[in-house]
Parts: C-alpha cells; sequence; structure tokens
C-alpha cells in the first residue's frame, strides 16, 4: 500500500492537469517542505511519452509507452522497477486476499459486515472538495484557490491554475493504473470516485498545503513552484543515479512469500 500510495500521489498531480489536447513539455521546479524539517528543492519532468516527479525523498518515473514505473528512494539510495505485469500480478494477489476476506465474512452479522466494508472503501467518500475564495500569481501564472479535506483527519488548500496543461499522454497513464489498481479491493475501487471530486479542480496546482492529524498531532507539509520552464527536456533528465542500488519491486517481493 505504500507503493500504491506514491504512485496515487505522482500521477493524482497528472489526473488534475489532464487537458482535452496537446501541450508542451514542461519542466517544474518546487520548493517543499515538510513539517519542522528544512525545505527541499525538487523539479519534475513531463512530456508525451513519459514523466519524472519528485515527492520529497521519493522519486517516480513513469514510461508511458511501456506502462513501466520506477520508484526512487533518496535516503536508501535504492530504487525498484514495476512493469505492467508486476502491477497485474499484485492486483491477482489482491484479489485473492479479497476472495478469501469476503468468505469469511460470510459468517459475520450483517451489521457487522457492512461497517467492515465502509472502513475498507469509505475513504473516497469522506472526501469534500470546495471552491475557495480568492487566489494569487505564482511562477508569473494566476491560480485560484480550492480546498479539499477528509472529515478531521486531512485539510489540502491548493492554488491551481489554467494557464499550464500537461501532455495529454499523462493522464492516459493514470487511467491505465487507476484501471489495474480497481482489482485490489474496495480501497482501489474507491480511488476512481475519489478523482472524479478531484475533477471539479481544474487545471494544474501551482501550491499546496496539507495539514494531517494523526493521534491528535497535526503535520504539515507545503509545495510552491517557483519556476516552470516550457521545451525539449534533455535526456539526462530520466537518468537513474549511478550509485543508486537496485531491490525488488513489491510485486516480487509478494512473489518470493508465496
Amino acid at each position: 500500500m505504500r507503493t500504491f500510495s506514491l504512485l496515487v500521489a505522482a500521477l493524482g498531480f497528472a489526473a488534475l492537469a489532464a487537458p482535452p489536447g496537446a501541450a508542451e513539455d514542461l519542466t517544474i521546479v518546487s520548493k517543499v517542505s515538510r513539517g519542522d524539517g528544512p525545505s527541499q528543492t525538487t523539479t519534475s519532468y513531463y512530456t508525451s511519452d513519459k514523466m519524472r516527479s519528485s515527492q520529497g525523498d521519493h522519486e517516480f518515473i513513469a514510461e508511458f509507452a511501456t506502462g513501466q514505473f520506477t520508484v526512487i528512494d533518496n535516503k536508501k539510495k535504492e530504487y525498484f522497477v514495476i512493469t505492467k505485469q508486476d502491477i497485474d500480478a499484485m492486483a491477482a494477489q489482491m484479489q485473492a486476499q479479497m476472495k478469501q476476506m469476503d468468505e469469511k465474512m460470510k459468517d459475520m452479522p450483517p451489521a457487522v459486515r457492512e461497517k467492515m466494508a465502509g472502513m475498507m472503501g469509505g475513504i473516497a467518500q469522506s472526501i469534500d472538495v470546495q471552491k475557495g475564495t480568492g487566489g494569487r500569481t505564482i511562477a508569473g501564472y494566476s491560480c485560484e484557490n480550492w480546498i479539499v479535506s477528509m472529515g478531521e483527519l486531512m485539510k489540502n488548500e491548493q492554488c491551481m491554475t489554467t494557464q499550464l496543461a500537461l501532455p495529454v499522454q499523462t493522464w492516459d497513464a493514470f487511467k491505465s493504473f487507476s484501471s489495474a489498481m480497481a482489482g485490489m479491493g474496495p480501497m482501489a475501487q474507491n480511488m476512481s470516485s475519489m478523482y472524479d471530486k478531484f475533477k471539479e479542480m481544474k487545471g494544474i496546482p501551482l501550491a499546496s498545503t496539507s495539514t494531517i492529524k494523526v493521534l491528535g498531532k497535526a503535520t504539515t507539509s507545503s509545495t510552491e513552484v517557483t519556476e516552470v520552464k516550457k521545451g525539449p527536456i534533455p535526456a539526462s533528465a530520466w537518468a537513474l543515479p549511478a550509485a543508486y542500488k537496485r531491490v525488488d519491486s513489491p510485486a516480487a517481493k509478494m512473489m518470493k512469500k508465496q
């Protein structure tokens, strides 16, 4: 699920930005801060055939033609590759586990079954998307405020611009990934309804501030774009650090345990 969350986070940006037409290649530089830690500068790249997105200490590369994903852990100095076959294998394993769980739940009282199903798939239902007030100019582009909340657990404020658009293939990659994940049970299936709500926010987020509360403790993280470059992206932008070690993907680890 950690890997699933990382992929969704990276492609979720693409889902919000999906335009109905063509767009130029983009290089987006952002300032990221989490909690009391020092801020970081991250650079993300978007073209018609691949994307590389930074999520703090992690990076994510998607190759649209092959459906292959590379997840890079800059703290551990390692990376793993997830192929389409890996995603299919993870989905099949999760389906088998969900089937076993369904069999066990048949002997439970109806009220208990309903509550458990809600716990597994109800996260998306608690998502609320509202248009905020006002806006501002960031990195030369105007944006409007939106607020996304998940009950008392999470609040996310974003400033969205419609003056930029990502290559449409980025959206196609998200749709393909989302379809594959749909077989992983109620939580994954509800991602579709969650992104239907996100579609109300048009454009690309230029700034985002999130506050998450867990056991009474609030953690805040923020991202703000500092520079946007349009035009061809050099091949070096897709290179993996030479000193990083390749490790097994979560799918490979799951298969070894069988």
